[in-house]
């Protein structure tokens, strides 16, 4: 595949909108390190806890995609989107 048919190949909107998402994704997950002191000390949560609130999103979300991933290769994209939802 040369250069210019590589760079015409895929769909540019799909493109942005996945690499917002990802940013908007990463942020609010870089977000929960330095809020958990704050929000243990408003929950009056003890370090164990803290670890867990810090952790869960980050292992939920890679067992997440594992899992959607299969779902998509049976399902299809549009219909596992739809489950996604």
């Amino acid at each position: 595949m040369s250069l210019r048919a590589f760079k015409q190949a895929g769909h540019w909107p799909t493109l942005v909108a996945a690499f917002l998402y990802f940013d908007l994704s990463f942020c609010v997950w870089s977000l929960l390190g330095p809020l958990g002191n704050f929000i243990a000390e408003d929950f009056r949560l003890d370090a164990t806890w803290k670890g867990i609130l810090v952790a869960t999103p980050l292992l939920g979300g890679s067992i997440f995609r594992v899992v959607m991933g299969g779902l998509t290769d049976h399902l299809g994209p549009r219909r596992t989107g739809l489950v996604g939802i």
